[in-house]
């Protein structure tokens, strides 16, 4: 039986997972909005190599059944794509969702009625019209080690996505929530790729900050690797990478910021241990400040 996959919240990275798997010969349909109706209705291009672009709808379909649903949009729209997928009775054998760090999907699994997989992406994404720009890192993608996690790590990585099923996935995405707070505001408020934040000695020195601070916070709730050793991973994964965060796409596009669900929690946190938080709460300030001057 040809396995069937629904993307949910087609942007960037929901058009590139679902053209990966179109392009392997599965059944793909691509549900999204705004930036699915720029891109290309024939043809896709992801850093410059051509594909067929996959089904696309503009309205999410009904009483269907799907072996695979990834929920792709941003976390703000995410109880939006919930209920769409609840009320129009689609079916699922796996639902995941890719998240920018933590995310807690307990609510939306009670909406449900089934458990939602996370997937945690070390990459960077950019859409152009129809041409996509994927940045990744040696980390890749990875996702709970659960049945349902391997099940979707296998699916991904056939489908020439490296995604690995990981013990310490609850470190990892902690991790990448760490990342999320050090880059993605520091991004739009210098208006700088992340390997030009990283040369220069002054963002570093804040970088490292930043860092201490969320790591401090972090490793009160989340099993964490070796602080140095986690810094270190950070610069050799992000240093050299040519992408504007997304937080900075989205300030430029005029739509909403993630920056309240990273650098906020971690503040919302900090209050919750009585740890302070300086470095997120002047980040979040600066941020405000240039995002009101756009």
């Amino acid at each position: 039986m040809e396995t069937k996959t629904l993307i949910c919240g087609a942007g960037a990275i929901g058009i590139f997972l679902g053209t990966m798997i179109s392009s392997n010969d599965f059944e793909v349909c691509l549900f999204g909005r705004r930036k699915l109706r720029e891109s290309g209705k024939k043809e896709v291009y992801i850093n410059n190599q051509k594909f067929k672009t996959p089904k696309r709808t503009f309205r999410i379909p009904k009483n269907q059944e799907y072996d695979f649903v990834f929920i792709t949009s941003k976390l703000y729209d995410m109880p939006k794509i919930v209920n769409l997928i609840k009320k129009s009775r689609i079916k699922a054998k796996i639902i995941a969702n890719i998240q920018n760090g933590i995310v807690d999907n307990s609510k939306f699994e009670k909406i449900l009625h089934k458990k939602i997989i996370p997937i945690c992406v070390f990459g960077g994404f950019r859409i152009e019209k129809n041409r996509i720009f994927s940045n990744p890192t040696p980390m890749g993608w990875k996702t709970e080690f659960s049945k349902e996690g391997k099940g979707v790590s296998e699916f991904l990585s056939t489908c020439g996505i490296p995604c690995d099923a990981n013990r310490k996935f609850d470190s990892l995405r902690a991790e990448k929530m760490i990342v999320n707070c050090c880059l993605n505001a520091l991004s739009a408020i210098e208006k700088k790729q992340f390997d030009e934040l990283f040369s220069d000695k002054k963002t570093l020195e804040r970088i490292y900050r930043i860092f201490d601070e969320c790591y401090q916070i972090l490793s009160r709730k989340y099993p964490l690797k070796n602080k140095e050793k986690m810094k270190k991973n950070m610069f050799d994964n992000w240093h050299n990478v040519k992408h504007f965060s997304s937080t900075y796409q989205d300030i430029v596009s005029g739509r909403k910021t993630e920056a309240d669900f990273f650098n906020g929690y971690i503040i919302k946190l900090a209050k919750q241990y009585k740890i302070n938080a300086k470095e997120n709460l002047n980040i979040l300030k600066d941020f405000k400040e240039v995002k009101n001057e756009v």
